[in-house]
């Protein structure tokens, strides 16, 4: 995602690019906050507008993910891109540096290496300090002045907004997302993000439900999707007078949500949960979502395997037995739920057996949405020093049989839906670039691409993540807007749908 902020003062132009995860995104709506923000409040009457050209950037920022070497890999190529971009149009652009990545000093020195068209760093938990660094390398017309790596910076592992912080909106306007907290508490022995991200720090409720209310007074969202690195350890981490045992806040927090809102059963607002790990779904939780439907029947239950002997290693908090438990609990009192999950393949000590073992759960969980990652080996990661690492091409063969099966389940389930003309309630999101032939699909007589449809999606599919349904023609649909669509085909994970007239219902 690029968004690029043009700058009157001094005719300055900024552009900023996005990578990784939607936390990141949102630390991104932050800086964008911080520097409209400043603009409006120049006493020059400097102002920022939104364009869509960055050929003409004098400061390019760029919000790297620094989770896994993949992520390490794109936030390079980026940096590379436009420090070559730089370097070809031979002027006197700036170039900063941010994101999870350059809070390791093992990849910020790294970056600061290899890309001498880096002015400046600006570690994760400092993002509030956006504007300053900007002013410093519009002020500095000599790269050699510039504190490269912003040593004056208090170098915190991440940034939670508190109060008035400022954030600008730069989701499509009818969803935002909404980050409850940030760091973790967890020690999952092959993730980093404890390291690159600290503990966990939980915005207070009253803080979520005013940054909630602020999104809603703002425009035409319908849609918040809650994040945070696992939103089942929310408020785990509040100060506990009482001296019993924490409980998560999760429940009571969603009800503080709710109570903003009006109740609307015929097309109810759709509050989304992110990343909700099988340990803090509780009894509590599960209720609300049964009794309000305001809550998206959806969860994002990243799970990583099926056997113990792995789960173990990997030091999660849970078994197969309370994972398949949990799944067996949430279908049977939420029947038309949609469950998402994330799995590793080629975990050190890893098995056929045990890889065996996840394909069976697989084939038998029959789960809607499946992410599958190859186990990449973190040197700052516990699982780094276990021994048995499985080799790469036996990663990558269980990588493509797993892929294989879940397509089945998906195929099945796609056939299910056209067979029975299922009728879907569906947000259109607009006009897309789809890849591969949906001639079939689109009005031949339209002037627009072959390759461009009107896309939405429904309840079961998160923005980004899990797919779309592309409509047949060109209809005359609103993007934001909520219709009722026909499923009449689908283009491996996206479905194909009719938007159905009022006649019709």
């Amino acid at each position: 995602m690029i968004i690029i902020i043009i700058n009157e003062y001094k005719s300055a132009v900024i552009l900023f690019q996005s990578l990784g995860c939607p936390r990141n995104f949102v630390d991104t709506e932050v800086m964008l906050g911080y520097a409209v923000s400043s603009s409006s409040d120049r006493s020059d009457g400097g102002d920022m507008l939104l364009a869509d050209n960055a050929d003409d950037a004098d400061v390019i920022v760029i919000n790297t993910c620094g989770f896994l070497e993949s992520a390490r890999e794109e936030s390079r190529a980026a940096i590379a891109d436009a420090q070559d971009a730089i370097l070809k149009q031979k002027s006197n652009k700036r170039l900063l540096v941010t994101g999870c990545m350059v809070n390791l000093p093992k990849h910020r020195d790294s970056i600061l290496r290899d890309f001498p068209g880096v002015d400046a760093i600006l570690p994760s938990g400092d993002i509030d300090k956006i504007v300053g660094t900007l002013r410093d390398l519009e002020d500095n017309d000599d790269k050699d002045k510039i504190d490269r790596r912003n040593k004056k910076k208090k170098k915190r592992k991440s940034f939670i907004e508190k109060g008035d912080t400022p954030r600008f909106l730069a989701t499509p306007p009818h969803y935002s997302y909404l980050k409850i907290a940030e760091g973790c508490r967890k020690r999952c022995s092959f993730c980093i993000i404890p390291k690159l991200k600290g503990r966990l720090q939980s915005k207070p409720i009253s803080q979520v439900v005013e940054e909630f209310k602020a999104i809603i007074e703002h425009g035409t969202a319908r849609e918040v999707i809650l994040i945070a690195q696992d939103l089942g350890d929310y408020g785990l981490d509040f100060r506990n007078t009482e001296k019993e045992k924490k409980k998560s806040q999760l429940t009571p927090l969603l009800k503080a949500i709710l109570s903003t809102m009006d109740d609307n059963d015929n097309d109810p607002f759709w509050l989304r949960l992110l990343y909700l790990y099988p340990d803090e779904i509780t009894p509590d939780l599960i209720d609300l979502m049964e009794a309000d439907r305001r809550i998206v029947r959806y969860v994002d239950l990243p799970i990583q395997h099926s056997h113990d002997d792995i789960l173990k290693a990997m030091r999660r908090k849970t078994d197969s037995k309370h994972i398949k438990d949990t799944i067996a609990n949430l279908r049977e009192r939420l029947p038309d739920i949609y469950i998402r999950t994330s799995l590793m393949v080629g975990f050190p000590g890893e098995t056929e057996n045990h890889f065996l073992d996840l394909l069976q759960f697989v084939k038998e969980s029959k789960l809607d949405h499946v992410g599958v990652f190859v186990y990449s080996n973190e040197d700052m990661a516990y699982s780094s020093r276990l021994d048995d690492q499985v080799p790469e091409d036996i990663k990558q063969d269980r990588y493509r049989r797993l892929m294989e099966v879940q397509w089945k389940i998906v195929e099945e389930r796609h056939k299910e839906r056209v067979n029975q003309s299922e009728r879907l309630r569906i947000v259109v999101e607009g006009l897309k670039e789809i890849d591969g032939d949906i001639d079939d699909v689109n009005d031949s007589t339209s002037s627009l691409p072959s390759s461009t449809a009107i896309v939405g999606r429904h309840a079961g599919q998160c923005p980004e993540i899990d797919g779309q349904i592309i409509l047949e023609g060109f209809p005359p649909v609103n993007a934001g807007e909520r219709y009722w669509a026909e499923v009449t085909g689908y283009d491996g994970y996206d479905l194909i749908g009719r938007v159905l007239s009022e006649e019709e219902l």
